[in-house]
């Protein structure tokens, strides 16, 4: 993989997890898990933000351990095997509390 070619995979991984935060809003936690459409959308957009990570040379990764590599390629596997059995509630618990560092230290790999 070309050294662009893997940073255009951190540039979706981004795009991603703030499209995800984008979708949530300012709906709280209740109104999030009602709204199949946008759970939905949400569930589309972890798998996308955790295959990506497949895609960034392991070389990469290893130089960066800050960022979760591991536990990100992992909750895009229980997405995609064991879907029904995904809570929106953590979901939503996750898009709070997680993307916004993760989106920093995405964007701290790409540099200025």
């Amino acid at each position: 993989m070309s050294h662009d070619a893997w940073r255009e995979r951190v540039r979706v991984k981004i795009e991603d997890a703030e499209r995800i935060l984008r979708f949530i809003g300012d709906l709280d936690r209740d109104s999030f898990r009602a709204d199949e459409q946008v759970v939905f959308a949400v569930c589309y957009a972890f798998v996308r933000l955790g295959e990506a990570v497949s895609h960034v040379p392991e070389s990469v990764r290893d130089a960066n351990p800050r960022v979760e590599w591991g536990e990100i390629r992992h909750f895009r596997n229980f997405m995609i095997h064991v879907y029904p059995a995904v809570d929106p509630g953590r979901l939503y618990d996750t898009a709070h509390a997680d993307l916004p560092p993760l989106i920093e230290k995405l964007r701290g790999l790409l540099g200025p």
